[in-house]
């Protein structure tokens, strides 16, 4: 029997060579996926943590801002709210009536002189009958003398007149002056209007 092993040896030499090639490929095989794996692990664990880092920046830097715009929203209302409070708005109502409280129109004509004043209506103002002529004077009038701050504490008058009262028919008041003997191409009457002759009057 031994005999017979040692020649079954002797006839397959190449067999057990070849078992032990395939054994030592099949072991580089396994060897070789191992190295390449070894080299490759630490690049990919690198990215992934660049990765991580990057958007961690981003999310931060989103935070912050998203943070600076609340905080100047708020400091924006608490300003307004606070402006609002030193300057309060009151409600304005408005109530439609037929008459209201004659204004008051006070005239500075200087050298002018008043030649006639009626209250007429919007739709029908009649045609003066003597223009340049005195005429009736059909308004309540008050003169006022005062002496002037600005030219030398001279005297010079103010003529006061009752405006109109007449909201539904829009009434007016028309008034002609006469100004003689000026060098100038164009006179004006200066004037002021306040709320209340009434007021004034008392």
């Amino acid at each position: 029997q031994l005999s017979e092993d040692v020649e079954q040896v002797s006839e397959n030499p190449t067999d057990e060579r070849g078992g032990e090639m395939e054994v030592h490929e099949d072991a580089s095989s396994v060897i070789l996926p191992d190295s390449e794996l070894g080299t490759s692990a630490p690049s990919l664990r690198f990215s992934k943590t660049c990765l991580k880092n990057v958007f961690s920046v981003i999310l931060l830097f989103i935070y912050l801002l998203l943070m600076a715009v609340a905080v100047f929203l708020v400091y924006q209302t608490i300003s307004d709210f606070r402006e609002k409070l030193k300057h309060p708005v009151m409600s304005v109502s408005y109530k439609e009536v037929s008459l209201y409280d004659a204004p008051g129109i006070a005239f500075y004509p200087g050298k002018a002189r008043l030649l006639s004043c009626k209250h007429h209506y919007y739709d029908h103002i009649p045609p003066l009958i003597n223009p340049g002529q005195p005429g009736a004077i059909e308004c309540t009038t008050q003169r006022i003398n005062y002496t002037d701050p600005f030219t030398n504490q001279t005297m010079k008058y103010a003529l006061i007149v009752r405006g109109p009262r007449d909201v539904k028919k829009k009434e007016l008041v028309f008034l002609q002056f006469h100004l003689n003997g000026t060098d100038q191409d164009f006179s004006a009457i200066d004037y002021l209007l306040f709320s209340s002759f009434e007021e004034f009057t008392n």
